[in-house]
């Protein structure tokens, strides 16, 4: 967490974890009973009350200023619960949906260049994976739904550029997020297609069959439809997956889906003081 440009250290897990649930539920009250469930689950201490409330004295102590403007107190006691309250541009990933929202609706009016813009502004600002060091039953859900964001933002980033023509530039990226996660089957898909339509149609299939193996030997499991159509079509050379409107399918239906909730957020906050 960040007060400006200087790095403000929660050490411990449980304060951790409670910083970050109340910054996902930021300038919204949470109960006690909400924070307690968040963090033990179904079978909490008898304590686990008290743990809560030590925790919230204890950032009080750590974060005064660093989360709200002087004077104000980062966060709020109110009946039965506490509210973090946070500026508009706080937040990394309340940003980061903006960001992605506008280079939707920029794509949806045919504002190419100024979409991939927004997009590459949303994805600059993770910082390596979701809620990474938040071990409590409430992190994984959050966390898998905020990666499913970010990776289709990804995709429709290569849906952009692939319809511009841009394959040959968007064939380093996609590989290098394709090394780090080989089995996100849709970025596979248009990597195949970038490297088909970039003249390299042996690396495009070598690319769809790794994928093919990973599924299997990890996973027990076939690709979709959609990579097995692309691999046929590869194979036999169709030149139809030279036109960028074919292969190149929109993910704007699934980015209206996993949109995120403006209270939703990462555990990495700044301050954008004077």
């Amino acid at each position: 967490m960040f007060d400006r440009d200087t790095v403000v250290p929660i050490e411990r897990p449980r304060r951790r974890a409670v910083l970050t649930f109340l910054l996902l539920n930021a300038n919204h009250q949470v109960c006690i009973e909400q924070l307690v469930d968040a963090l033990w689950g179904e079978r909490p201490p008898r304590s686990a009350r008290g743990q809560v409330h030590t925790a919230v004295s204890a950032l009080r102590k750590l974060l005064p200023g660093a989360v709200a403007p002087a004077g104000t107190g980062a966060i709020t006691s109110l009946a039965g619960g506490y509210r973090l309250s946070v500026g508009r541009h706080d937040l990394d990933t309340v940003d980061f949906c903006r960001e992605v929202a506008e280079a939707r609706r920029l794509t949806g009016l045919g504002e190419h260049a100024q979409a991939v813009r927004h997009l590459r502004n949303g994805l600059g600002l993770w910082r390596g994976g979701a809620l990474t060091g938040i071990d409590a039953p409430f992190a994984e859900p959050v966390r898998a739904h905020l990666e499913e964001e970010r990776f289709a933002a990804y995709e429709l980033l290569a849906d952009i550029e692939l319809g511009a023509g841009r394959h040959q530039e968007l064939v380093p990226e996609l590989t290098a997020l394709v090394d780090r996660y080989p089995d996100r089957e849709r970025l596979v898909e248009r990597l195949v297609l970038a490297l088909y339509r970039s003249g390299r149609q042996t690396d495009a299939l070598a690319v769809a069959r790794r994928l093919r193996a990973l599924l299997a030997d990890e996973f027990g499991l076939d690709p979709g439809p959609a990579l097995v159509e692309l691999e046929s079509a590869v194979l036999r050379g169709d030149p139809d997956l030279q036109s960028p409107r074919r292969h190149a399918r929109t993910c704007l239906p699934r980015l209206r889906r996993l949109c995120c909730h403006p209270a939703r957020a990462l555990p990495h906050h700044r301050r954008t003081g004077p």
